[in-house]
């Protein structure tokens, strides 16, 4: 397989090790939320969210990404999320990122958790990906806590830090991570 390919360049060469960084989430529109009817589960874990931010400050972040050049077509990887606080989980994501042939589409398989208990507030969902043209750059677009989101990741010029911007029409977050030898 070419390593020219933008999906190669993000994943394998970029992204490929352990994270960590800052997560930070801000409610931007309640009555827009409101209006996005979203569910009263949604709605809980969005208000803890908020809450928990406003008062301890960003979540902290890890990410170890882990590619499997050899599997599917155009490789597979998996990628282990978790945002903690005072080390008590406060959300997991595990996701497998299926690589198109195309070398830029990514289709994502995924299963969240919120909160520290296990299986209370979990799922488990698919969306599409794209990776920018120069393997530096990708936009996903997810559905979380009950409306359409789109997030947008820049590699740094390190190729070492990723700066990261989820938004939807009601809220949005921002993630800054620094790939090292531990997440």
């Amino acid at each position: 397989m070419s390593a020219q390919l933008p999906s190669h360049i993000y994943y394998f060469e970029v992204g490929a090790g352990g994270w960590a960084g800052t997560f930070r989430f801000k409610v931007t529109g309640w009555r827009e939320m409101r209006r996005a009817r979203i569910g009263v589960k949604n709605l809980l874990l969005v208000a803890a969210m908020q809450a928990t931010q406003t008062v301890t400050g960003p979540s902290r972040l890890t990410s170890v990404v882990v590619p499997h050049p050899d599997e599917g077509e155009r490789g597979v990887v998996d990628n282990a999320v978790r945002l903690s606080k005072f080390r008590i989980p406060l959300y997991d994501l595990h996701e497998r990122y299926i690589l198109s042939p195309d070398g830029q589409g990514v289709r994502v398989i995924a299963q969240e958790h919120f909160g520290p208990i296990p299986r209370i507030f979990s799922r488990s969902f698919e969306y599409p990906a794209q990776i920018r043209s120069d393997g530096l750059g990708s936009t996903y677009h997810m559905p979380l806590l009950g409306s359409p989101w789109t997030a947008t990741y820049q590699v740094g010029m390190d190729r070492r830090s990723l700066a990261g911007e989820l938004r939807c029409t009601w809220a949005e977050a921002h993630e800054q991570a620094t790939r090292g030898d531990r997440p």
